[in-house]
């Protein structure tokens, strides 16, 4: 193309901003008659001919010149260079002698003699740099693909591309990674000096990397026909390794219901026919012995060359049969250690292998791997070298998936399970192991593939037991993200089922019935479940399962209201934090919640995520992090509650588990009420509203409607607040919960009070102060001896709100309702004409309040520091003004950094646009910055 003005490129570079600048900075040194030439180099499918035509489009005002490198004409001399002169006939016509004679023999003939060649390189600028001046355009060329043109005109070029100083012209080539340099050269890693070894010797190289993760995730958003589910998205950017050509020829080739997360993903996706054939070329070119030893290695998780020589059945075989390998770029050995230079050059060998081969290939290897030390690939070798079931390898397969547990986590366990199960000549066998590979996916928070395991299991399993198993599992699954009391009715009636062939794990269903009807807030349905489990443990059970049996009913009794007798059951459960299962840890710490132990609950809670991850347990990540914010929040924590939060929000949603994102949700509508942001904490808050209404959610129901209590409360509108709370008492299951009828009463007697409903406070603090009495836990006896401060008068009053001070003092560890309980006993000594006393409380309030960012509390405190005539010490907050930023504002921040729009972040975070911006500028404010590129800067 020549004489046009190309219009720019259609689709968005992704994560190429340096490799744009460089184009630009060689367009603009020939706008400036300066000259540039640069080299991009990179392996198949990486975005060479993207950025080529992206320069193309680039150049307005430029005479542009094309040509690419055909393999079928590398043997054609100067068949390059007549492609790209053809539009210059005029211009070659007008050169002077020799160069015109020189260059048409060339570009007819194809030939030049030894002797002319100096003569005829020379010409080329010489044509180039007249074609700029008489056109009075800069002159752009582009070369694709310049490792594949004709010998004579790459020299040609070359030579060209070393003489444009002082010229209004650009060349810009592309070329394979590694084209032209010796075995073990290595490539510049950015833009930087020519090296001599090139392909174009003496000028710039720019080697394109892989592509960042975050490029790769905005290239699905730009083209995927859907929306790509969670799950989909993290494994088509993994499959991708970096490669844009990979993921659009992934995005192609899966059908809408694989993108949606309906159906299951292949194990590996084919890779798009031209870009496999990009990688194959020079592996096609090896001898038999490479292509044999590359075959092996790539369908080694981790290729060693031991292993590969001793799988090549070859007693001649040896490393040096991968030196040709070796030379042409595909693969470094490193120690014993064989990498391949792309990852996705393994994926395309094992992908162009014909099926008989693959078979043997696996074959050999499961007869070189050790299965003590590395089950997970003996059980791939083992499986995939068989064409049907085997009775003997079916157990040495099975064994290998025990080890693979223990050794490599969950997820790698169901993979060896569901290889052993297909194995096996027995149906009810075959059975067994798929219903174990789907717990272990379940577990590992797999829940597609979960689901997609059981669905094979479902009609092998004929036993009685087996068939009830199956239930199970599908219900335990059916519990992240479906309605709670419906699968409350069906744990509690698989657990029935399993009592006469299992009873432990009749106990287990039940207690997972009754974890089920306590997210709905069903105290009945708890009740029915807890106890036929309780009836079934006995005294000489071991000590976890008793201990489990006194959770369940130290919960059905402090649901009736009967503190006393709950007390001593719950502290007996809270040794269930002995046992190093994340389960087990996160019903201890629901135990210490209902003990308010705060930190016993972080304790019991942290190390239930910390088990859960190391033992790669993705399924109870979301509940323990979940009751780690509650004790976060309730000792004043915020900022770590924030980002505990909003991590559960992340890993609920990659894992599946809806009805913990709901509840982390509602963690987040509480933190923003706490700190005073409106419209974040109504935006949260109307989410979970509707999300908890469709799963009947009573626990995260009720939290969100404590947050807008606590809002409403914070903005001095005690009637909203009052009406909020006062729903949630007669609220019915999925729309309330009894506990949190119990939680909310300090901020129900508070907004009762000042409603004058006095009888509404009194019912309601006398069940608080029952249960503050019975777990003597010194943060809730400081709550209710507020709340009998707020209910009396005169000295009487004082003494009550002096006794809750003593107490948040021993306590220790609520600084935020400490600061309530000041801030109200300050404007309690304001009304009572005792404004010294009253100073001292409000200045302590407020700065506890300014520390956490509470924004509203701050504006209260204020107000009656006012009142009673007392300066102000500084301008108002904004929402989160610690000295450093918050959980909330990093994650802000960080997203913004990486290049998000405020609409962005805010469907991210479930915020508004506008509180992005409110953010933003406190985010300015405080790294005393004053713009996002200057975010960017500090976060990359």
């Amino acid at each position: 193309m020549a004489g046009s003005e190309p219009e720019p490129p259609h689709t968005r570079l992704r994560g190429r901003d340096t490799e744009t600048r460089a184009l630009t900075d060689a367009l603009d040194d020939a706008r400036s008659g300066r000259g540039a030439a640069l080299l991009v180099s990179g392996g198949p499918g990486r975005g060479k001919t993207a950025l080529l035509d992206h320069a193309r489009g680039a150049a307005g005002g430029f005479t542009v010149l094309h040509t690419g490198g055909i393999t079928d004409e590398a043997d054609l001399p100067f068949s390059g260079l007549q492609r790209l002169l053809r539009p210059l006939g005029a211009e070659a016509a007008a050169l002077p002698e020799p160069w015109r004679a020189l260059l048409r023999d060339a570009l007819t003939r194809g030939s030049v003699a030894d002797a002319d060649r100096l003569a005829l390189y020379t010409g080329l600028p010489e044509l180039l740099s007249r074609t700029a001046v008489e056109r009075d355009r800069p002159l752009l060329v582009s070369v694709d693909d310049a490792d594949r043109l004709d010998a004579p005109s790459l020299d040609a070029l070359s030579f060209t591309a070393r003489r444009l100083g002082g010229t209004p012209v650009a060349v810009v080539f592309t070329a394979r990674e590694g084209h032209g340099k010796p075995a073990g050269a290595r490539l510049p890693e950015t833009l930087g000096e020519p090296t001599p070894d090139a392909l174009v010797p003496g000028i710039a190289e720019l080697l394109l990397a892989p592509l960042e993760e975050r490029a790769v995730h905005d290239i699905l958003t730009d083209s995927a026909p859907v929306t790509l589910a969670a799950a989909v998205r993290s494994s088509l950017v993994r499959a991708a390794h970096g490669n844009p050509a990979a993921v659009l020829g992934y995005l192609r080739g899966l059908t809408p219901a694989q993108l949606l997360g309906e159906t299951p993903l292949p194990e590996a996706p084919r890779l798009p026919g031209r870009l496999r054939g990009d990688f194959l070329a020079p592996y096609r070119e090896l001898p038999e012995r490479a292509r044999h030893l590359l075959l092996l290695a790539a369908l080694s998780t981790a290729p060693r060359v031991h292993l590969l020589l001793s799988a090549s059945g070859g007693p001649d075989t040896s490393i040096t049969d991968l030196e040709p390998a070796e030379e042409r770029g595909l693969v470094r050995v490193e120690g014993d250690a064989v990498v391949f230079t792309d990852p996705l050059t393994r994926e395309a060998i094992a992908q162009d292998t014909p099926a008989g081969r693959l078979r043997d290939a696996h074959r050999a290897l499961a007869g070189a791997v050790d299965p003590e030390r590395a089950p997970v690939e003996f059980s791939r070798h083992a499986a995939a070298g068989t064409s049907g079931p085997d009775a003997a390898l079916f157990e040495a397969v099975s064994a290998a998936a025990r080890r693979a547990k223990r050794l490599e986590g969950r997820l790698a366990a169901s993979h060896a399970f569901e290889r052993a199960a297909w194995l096996s000549p027995d149906s009810d066998e075959r059975a067994c192991r798929l219903t174990t590979a789907s717990y272990e996916a379940y577990m590992a928070g797999r829940t597609e593939r979960a689901t997609r395991l059981l669905s094979q299991a479902r009609p092998l399993a004929v036993s009685d037991r087996r068939r009830v198993t199956v239930d199970f599992i599908d219900a335990q699954i059916a519990m992240r993200g479906e309605n709670a009391l419906d699968v409350a009715e069906r744990l509690y009636t698989v657990g029935r089922e399993l009592i006469p062939h299992d009873r432990f794990l009749a106990v287990r269903a039940l207690v997972r019935s009754a974890d089920s009807a306590s997210l709905a807030g069903d105290a009945g349905r708890h009740a029915r479940s807890a106890e036929l489990a309780v009836s079934l443990v006995r005294t000489d059970d071991p000590l976890p399962m008793r201990r489990l049996s006194a959770f369940l009913e130290g919960c059905v009794i402090s649901f009736r209201g009967d503190y006393p007798g709950s007390t001593p059951l719950l502290r007996e459960a809270t040794g269930l934090a002995e046992v190093a299962k994340p389960s087990e840890l996160i019903w201890a710490g629901i135990s210490g919640l209902r003990l308010a132990d705060a930190p016993f609950v972080r304790a019991a809670t942290s190390r239930a995520a910390e088990v859960g991850r190391a033992r790669g347990e993705q399924a109870t990540l979301p509940a323990a992090l979940g009751f780690l914010v509650f004790s976060e929040f309730w000792s004043g924590r915020f900022p770590s509650a924030a980002g505990t939060a909003l991590t559960g929000l992340r890993v609920s949603r990659e894992s599946g588990q809806t009805i913990w994102a709901t509840q982390h949700l509602a963690s987040l509508a509480m933190i923003a009420a706490i700190q005073g942001d409106v419209d974040t904490c109504r935006i949260r808050a109307r989410a979970v509203a509707s999300q908890a209404g469709e799963n009947s959610l009573g626990l995260a129901a009720a939290l969100a409607a404590w947050a807008l209590a606590v809002l409403e409360l914070s903005r001095g509108n005690a009637a909203e607040a009052f009406f909020r709370l006062r729903s949630l008492v007669h609220s019915a299951p999925g729309h309330g919960h009894p506990t949190m009828r119990l939680l909310t009463a300090p901020h129900f007697v508070e907004a009762a009070v000042r409603m004058g409903e006095t009888e509404w406070a009194r019912t309601s603090l006398a069940g608080y102060r029952r249960w503050a009495e019975s777990i003597g836990s010194p943060s809730a006896l400081a709550l209710a001896a507020r709340g009998s401060g707020l209910l009396a008068t005169g000295d009487e009053a004082a003494d009550h709100f002096e006794n809750a001070l003593a107490l948040h003092r021993t306590c220790g560890d609520d600084d935020v309702e400490h600061a309530r309980t000041q801030l109200l006993f300050g404007a309690f000594l304001r009304r009572a004409r005792l404004p010294g006393r009253s100073r001292e409380h409000l200045n302590n309030a407020l700065e506890t309040f300014e520390r956490f960012g509470a924004r509203l509390w701050v504006r209260q405190t204020r107000a009656e520091l006012r009142a009673i005539g007392t300066a102000e010490r500084g301008p108002e907050p904004g929402p989160h003004s610690a000295g450093e930023l918050t959980a909330q504002q990093q994650q802000i921040a960080r997203l913004v950094a990486e290049g998000a729009t405020n609409r962005e972040v805010a469907a991210h975070m479930f915020i508004s646009p506008r509180t992005v911006e409110h953010h933003l500028r406190g985010i300015f404010r405080k790294l005393n910055i004053r713009s996002r590129v200057d975010l960017a800067r500090l976060f990359n």
